[in-house]
């Protein structure tokens, strides 16, 4: 008989045990949850130069300022390739054709056909940078921006070693408010990406109206000195607080 009760004595002990750890893995016992937000931030050296760029005809034919804009783009395709640039290194990045209007004397005046080729060209090589602008002003194009910045492939590797370390901040702010509340940290409930970016470090931005615009774009070009590129991970983590 007695050793019976002590049978079920133990069973009972088991069962509240094993309850015990239950409640505790599957979350019963957790009845506050902290929200924390992580944040990480890397920098980099850019990989190359990307010089933007725009070609722009103006004709009452529609065809006429689409050959035109064709011509002045072969021609200055051909003199970057003999700067040992690669084609692939050069794109279009948004090429538009549409009729052009202007404002003159309170009314609105019909300029012709307009043709805008937007292009980018990628210059891992600094050296190069002055002589692509040279080419590119020559040529009666306009150079828009100059900036520093990173491959997709470089992007990818940074934006995981990013988010992880914005994880683990993320983690650590949530044990800080858990022991600081006299509580445990639980199961991670929710975690989610808030943002991911970083930024191109500008040399020259072209400024709306200006008049110097070659001689300014010139000067930039002969004095880049490579700088260190931003990247930033955000998230946003919930844990449960035993």
């Amino acid at each position: 008989m007695a050793m019976n009760k002590t049978v079920i004595i133990v069973l009972i002990i088991a069962i509240f045990v094993i309850g015990f750890l239950f409640r505790d893995n599957l979350g019963f016992g957790e009845k506050t949850k902290v929200t924390t937000q992580g944040q990480s931030e890397l920098t980099t050296d850019p990989d190359f130069v990307s010089v933007y760029f725009l070609i722009e005809t103006l004709n009452d034919s529609a065809q006429i300022a689409k050959d035109e804009n064709a011509e002045i783009s072969e021609e200055v395709l051909s003199r970057l390739l003999e700067l040992s640039l690669k084609k692939e290194d050069i794109e279009t990045v948004n090429y538009n054709i549409y009729e052009s209007y202007k404002w003159e004397n309170n009314q609105q005046k019909r300029e012709g056909f307009k043709v805008s080729n937007n292009l980018k060209v990628k210059i891992e090589n600094l050296e190069l940078v002055g002589r692509v602008i040279d080419v590119i002003i020559d040529n009666k194009a306009l150079v828009q921006s100059i900036n520093f910045e990173i491959s997709k492939e470089t992007e990818n590797n940074l934006k995981k070693e990013a988010l992880a370390k914005a994880a683990q901040d993320a983690r650590e702010k949530a044990e800080a408010l858990a022991e600081g509340s006299g509580g445990r940290l639980g199961r991670l409930v929710e975690l989610s990406t808030e943002e991911f970016y970083y930024n191109t470090y500008p040399i020259y931005t072209l400024t709306e109206g200006s008049k110097t615009a070659d001689a300014e774009v010139r000067k930039a070009a002969t004095n880049i000195q490579p700088q260190k590129l931003t990247v930033s991970g955000n998230v946003r983590a919930v844990y449960a607080i035993r």
